[in-house]
């Protein structure tokens, strides 16, 4: 069976080579997904940021959490929502590279290695699509990005924790103030055992932080003690 995947995988490659999802340049594996110069190019957020969002700020106190509120209790990122990373996660999402995901998933382990504040959680969750649009992608990106880091971490994960009840227009056209509207009691909570549980949040993109604020609004009602979020990028 491995030989036959083996040589499925080669007769695949030489049809269609690896080539790297940011510059399209030939790559010797398609695991890899970035060339050597992609990879080097990728830009991790910076150490001096936000303890409470994330967000990458010199400052004492931090405009995007004055101006937006946050309930969760902590946020990080990974990368800066640019250049290579954003061609991963567009990648991802839009042209069904599923297992990027689990790439994501080794640099938000290595965070969290390094970070310990996200350690002592009781399981992984990711933030829900609606029904429809995740009929229409085939998949939720979140979620496998959160199965694979819960995985890595030896904790349970689900899919149950949230339900994304109303189909709302992308975030990703909206302002701030839109982006609050919009997701205005989008969310239910989909299981009953939530209370003094500390979960850990999964998205791919953090830009104004809108969606899984709304998301750890929902679960702290029912009774979460500590939401924690982590995503793959942070747009600015």
């Amino acid at each position: 069976m491995f030989s036959l995947k083996k040589t499925a995988k080669g007769v695949a490659d030489a049809m269609y080579p690896p080539v790297c999802v940011h510059c399209h340049t030939r790559i010797p594996l398609q695991e890899v997904w970035l060339c050597g110069d992609c990879y080097e190019k990728l830009n991790y957020i910076p150490e001096q940021r936000c303890p409470k969002c994330g967000y990458p700020t010199e400052e004492a106190e931090c405009s995007n959490c004055w101006e937006n509120h946050y309930v969760f209790t902590q946020a990080q990122s990974v990368f800066l929502y640019e250049g290579s990373a954003r061609s991963m996660v567009q990648e991802l999402k839009y042209n069904g590279f599923t297992h990027i995901a689990d790439w994501f998933a080794n640099q938000m382990y290595k965070l969290i290695f390094e970070d310990k504040t996200m350690e002592n959680i009781d399981f992984v969750t990711a933030v829900p699509l609606h029904r429809v649009r995740r009929r229409e992608r085939g998949f939720n990106q979140s979620d496998l990005i959160a199965l694979s880091l819960a995985d890595k971490l030896n904790k349970p994960f689900t899919d149950k924790a949230l339900i994304r009840k109303e189909y709302t227009v992308s975030q990703t056209i909206l302002d701030g103030k839109s982006r609050r509207k919009n997701l205005r009691d989008a969310f239910k909570v989909g299981r009953t055992d939530l209370k003094d549980k500390s979960i850990l949040l999964i998205d791919d993109v953090f830009t104004t932080g809108t969606t899984v604020n709304e998301a750890a609004r929902t679960l702290k009602q029912a009774g979460v003690k500590d939401v924690y979020v982590i995503t793959a990028c942070h747009g600015l």
